[in-house]
């Protein structure tokens, strides 16, 4: 073989190496962006499922007490109680209709909310156990799901704070010349 055929044969298989050796960074650097998408993808998902978690966490114990939404979620179930003693609070506005016609729905919502958002501070400062709001109505429950002795008192506790509050909230809305 002459020395240009040695040259050229040479040239070719260094180019051929050249090639094998780009098509390799190429393969290289497309499982790192792969890798790189999987664990961008990975993190993704983890941070969606932890936002759903919480939120679903947040969502069971806005509706159940916090023994009751601990045990659903650690049993996956609830087992009924027999609880021998409760007191019950419960609440209605008196002439809530003829008052509701006299404000937007906008307004009445707002005081509502306004209202039983307090009712909600003052239950739980009570230790009571709010059950739930229809309308105008409010109930709630002393002596439950954890079982005491003082119920009676924490709700009448409450039911004081709440007339008192009502009280005063009234007296603003009447002081402003409003329903």
């Amino acid at each position: 073989m002459t020395e240009l055929a040695m040259q050229h044969q040479f040239d070719k298989e260094k180019a051929l190496i050249a090639a094998e050796n780009a098509k390799q960074v190429t393969f290289q650097r497309l499982g790192l962006l792969a890798t790189l998408g999987g664990l961008l993808l990975v993190s993704i998902l983890a941070y969606y499922i932890r936002k759903g978690k919480k939120r679903s966490d947040e969502l069971l114990h806005n509706i159940l007490p916090e023994e009751v939404a601990l045990e659903l979620k650690q049993k996956g179930e609830v087992l009924a109680r027999k609880i021998d003693a409760v007191t019950v609070l419960f609440t209605d506005f008196s002439d809530f209709t003829s008052t509701s016609q006299k404000l937007s729905p906008e307004e009445l919502v707002n005081d509502l909310n306004i209202i039983f958002s307090e009712y909600d501070r003052i239950i739980e400062s009570h230790g009571i156990e709010k059950i739930k709001t229809i309308g105008d109505a409010y109930m709630a429950a002393g002596g439950l799901p954890v079982v005491n002795t003082t119920h009676q008192i924490d709700v009448i506790n409450a039911a004081l704070e709440i007339r008192d509050y009502l009280n005063l909230f009234n007296a603003q809305k009447v002081k402003r010349g409003l329903p």
